[in-house]
């Protein structure tokens, strides 16, 4: 009995490592996020036969993952307003059969924010968001941190 358990628990464990390598070598989206203005900028550049979802999406509770931005609190500055997006491409799609939006090859989305000093500190947070091609959909994690009012 104790080897089947033990034959159970190292697979589990291979599973485990083998979604995480595969998962974490396989991303369609490459970020770039850069402070412009009074804004933060999220570009993606997405992988040929790649969607990556809108923040904003026509069915919110079904079908795929909306992107989410999320900023960690701070008394360094306030963000101002929502997340806006250029317009994605929205269509019914069959699979998920909903209306769903998306973006092909690039995207931009924008987060306003106030400062609240001149002191040097970092924007921290994470972007969450799901990506499908025709056979799979991936969801992923990306950390960001911006310094500001470094030199």
């Amino acid at each position: 009995m104790q080897q089947k358990n033990r034959y159970k628990t190292l697979f589990a464990l291979f599973l485990n490592l083998f979604c995480f390598s595969f998962f974490s070598q396989n991303n369609p989206v490459n970020w770039n996020i850069k402070l412009s203005d009074s804004s933060i900028l999220f570009e993606a550049k997405i992988e040929k036969e790649w969607h990556l979802y809108a923040v904003y999406l026509p069915s919110p509770n079904d079908g795929p993952l909306p992107t989410i931005f999320e900023f960690n609190k701070s008394n360094n500055y306030s963000l101002k307003d929502s997340v806006t997006q250029a317009p994605p491409i929205t269509h019914f799609d069959k699979d998920f059969g909903v209306e769903v939006s998306y973006y092909e090859n690039e995207a931009s989305f924008k987060q306003k924010i106030k400062i609240s000093n001149d002191s040097r500190f970092k924007i921290v947070g994470n972007i969450s968001y799901m990506c499908c091609n025709e056979q799979t959909c991936i969801p992923l994690y990306k950390d960001f941190s911006i310094a500001i009012n470094q030199d």
